[in-house]
């Protein structure tokens, strides 16, 4: 029995001596660890990741900004570089892992550099004394700066960018694969609202013919139990649905061209062309190229909203689509005009083997359609480093031109003796002896 006790307390013991080395080595462990994360070379270290990463930001191409065509060009002409940029997430760069990562580092390393220093300096009793602005700012300025990264990780984790163009009476449905741009945060991925928006109005107001003083675009949004929302989005003037925004970006014009084999009358396309806007000296042109395979040569067409032949030129004379002209270009292969057609509105004219229909016309809009749940966080956090800043430096700025106004005591002291009754009557007696005559201005000086 009594072997037995001491086999149990031996186990006791060693149980206890190992729960003692167990807690030994994780204290050390989490000092460590403390240590490296507020370290400063760890700072210089992400910083400089940072930096890496916004430069390839702005030297690759980025999705969201270009188009995937323009994307998968500059890729097919850089293979070397491509392979490795695509591994890292380099053509999403602000919405890659490897960036997120980075800035949640950073983040936890500014807060326990923070935090250290606070515990180090006294804690709350910093706060108190004549300094306290200065240091609560000082504070403040750093929690808003962790603020910023954690909400600036979120906003590009969850963000959705994307960018859509929708002629007068053309639907898009809020997915994945309905957008022409669209850039988004891996916690976003798929998780769409699946709304539909309809453009129903393109509505454009020029001043003298020519420039554009007012635009909007009204939009039906189509919910999944058929509630219809309408929303009018301007310049400078947005509109919001269900946490995602709609802003303007640009408009034109859309004619719907109909073509047919000559021959058999087989329909080949029945649809509307949105035509690219160019701003040019001579006013606003619309004109594209149509990628139409059966064509053997490079067609172009352009577009004359309002029209009138000055001098055998075709003018625009309004940009109000009263009078509307298509012109069908043919280029061969060295970029020579083979032949130039008119086709006015409503009407059909033969071009080679193909007959074109110019049916209808209709304005378009560009949208840039943003969702970003860290936004607001984004802004809290901004101006909160703002009033940290005016905390830090505003009694300091206050201080300083004080300094500059106020003189020195000695000398205040001896102005106000000047001007005291003895000062004066002392004053007063030495120019009545001529001892300062050098020093009166020139009319009081006596003659000779």
């Amino acid at each position: 029995m009594r072997g037995a006790v001491d086999v149990i307390a031996g186990g006791l013991e060693k149980t206890a001596e190992e729960e003692i080395r167990m807690s030994a080595r994780q204290i050390p462990i989490a000092a460590i660890l403390l240590k490296g994360l507020s370290s400063s070379r760890l700072a210089l270290v992400l910083v400089l990741l940072v930096i890496i990463f916004s430069l390839a930001g702005a030297l690759l191409p980025q999705e969201g900004a270009m188009g995937p065509a323009e994307i998968n060009a500059w890729q097919l002409a850089h293979p070397r570089l491509t392979a490795i940029s695509r591994s890292a997430g380099l053509f999403h760069v602000f919405y890659s892992w490897p960036f997120l990562i980075t800035v949640i580092i950073l983040g936890v390393n500014t807060l326990t550099c923070t935090a250290s220093h606070f515990v180090k300096d006294g804690g709350f009793s910093i706060l108190k004394g004549p300094r306290a602005l200065q240091k609560l700012g000082f504070l403040c300025l750093h929690i808003s700066i962790v603020l910023l990264l954690v909400a600036g990780a979120w906003s590009a984790a969850s963000k959705l960018d994307g960018y859509i163009v929708l002629t007068e009476g053309q639907s898009f449905t809020e997915r994945h694969d309905q957008y022409l741009r669209l850039a988004e945060g891996p916690l976003h991925r798929e998780n769409h609202k699946q709304f539909v928006a309809v453009l129903k109005q393109v509505k454009a107001t020029y001043e003298k013919n020519s420039y554009l003083t007012h635009v909007a675009g009204v939009l039906d949004i189509i919910s999944d139990n058929g509630q219809v929302t309408q929303g009018m989005v301007g310049i400078n003037r947005p509109f919001t649905y269900k946490g995602i925004t709609f802003t303007q970006d640009q408009i034109g014009f859309s004619p719907r061209l109909i073509i047919r084999e000559k021959t058999t009358g087989r329909l080949l396309l029945n649809s509307f062309v949105a035509l690219k806007t160019f701003r040019t000296e001579q006013g606003r042109q619309y004109r594209d190229f149509l990628p139409l395979p059966f064509f053997a040569n490079r067609v172009i067409v352009t577009l004359y909203p309002s029209y009138s032949h000055q001098d055998g030129k075709l003018v625009t004379t309004d940009q109000q689509p009263d009078n509307a002209l298509l012109i069908i270009e043919r280029q061969d292969e060295s970029g020579r005009v083979v032949s130039q057609t008119e086709l006015p509105s409503g009407q059909n004219v033969t071009v080679g083997d193909y007959t074109l229909a110019f049916a209808d016309l209709r304005r378009w809009a560009s949208f840039r359609v943003v969702e970003d749940p860290g936004y607001l966080p984004v802004c809290v956090s901004l101006w909160l480093g703002l009033g940290a800043l005016l905390l830090r430096y505003l009694p300091d700025l206050r201080n300083m031109f004080g300094n500059q106004r106020r003189a020195d005591p000695a000398a205040l002291q001896d102005y106000a003796s000047d001007f005291s009754a003895e000062g004066l009557l002392e004053h007063s007696s030495t120019i009545t002896s001529g001892s300062t005559h050098g020093l009166l201005p020139f009319s009081h000086r006596p003659a000779g």
